[in-house]
């Protein structure tokens, strides 16, 4: 993507306040084209099929069709879309759904303006993108290592240990890349390791993926 690409943007809440503070906040940056808000998850999947815009914002907790359904029927229809979610507080089941249901990323909407700003550039470039405060908020204390692991990060983390890519995992369990960034990025936390090598050294040693998978 260019410099001087213009970046089209949808954005959904069920906040009047939060919405306008949003089209404000992100009206100041040059880069940005606002071409719509939707103030519910069912407004934001007919507005994305009539505007088509590169990425959306969208609010997890929305009543009715909520955020993690509005992305699961845009995506079905428009896998071009790039999603980035926004919550208000770290819900660690909503945020996993989110991420499974096919967003690149997502922040607190207690982001500054440049750090939502930041993020969407991520991606609407096709990268992946977590708020800092998820990762401790992610990673719970736990009595064993890995014992905070969802059984998909699992998944990937055997396949990590086996040496396989991001697009080969992705491939193998039918994922997005970017989704697989973002577990990754996760498992990482949660295993408080500072690369892949030493998750899948951790993971070996700690029993946590079978060995007739890891050592493929």
């Amino acid at each position: 993507m260019s410099a001087t690409h213009t970046i089209r943007l949808v954005l959904a809440d069920d906040h009047a306040v939060v919405l306008e503070g949003l089209s404000m906040v992100l009206s100041r940056f040059d880069d940005f084209e606002i071409v719509g808000t939707a103030n519910g998850g069912a407004d934001a999947v007919a507005l994305v099929a009539d505007t088509e815009p590169d990425v959306l914002l969208i609010d997890l907790s929305m009543p009715e069709v909520d955020g993690v359904e509005a992305i699961r029927r845009i995506l079905a229809d428009r896998p071009r879309v790039r999603v980035l979610a926004l919550t208000a507080f770290l819900e660690h089941q909503l945020v996993t759904a989110a991420i499974e249901a096919g967003a690149l990323g997502y922040l607190l909407k207690s982001a500054s303006g440049e750090e939502i700003a930041a993020a969407v550039r991520i991606v609407a470039a096709g990268g992946s993108t977590l708020t800092p405060a998820a990762l401790p908020m992610l990673a719970g204390p736990g009595d064993q290592v890995g014992d905070d692991l969802t059984p998909r990060e699992r998944d990937v983390l055997s396949r990590l240990a086996a040496g396989l890519s991001n697009k080969h995992i992705a491939t193998e369990l039918g994922l997005r890349p970017g989704t697989v960034r973002i577990h990754v990025s996760n498992i990482l936390a949660k295993l408080h390791v500072e690369n892949r090598t030493a998750a899948a050294v951790l993971a070996r040693d700690h029993g946590l993926v079978a060995d007739d998978l890891s050592g493929r």
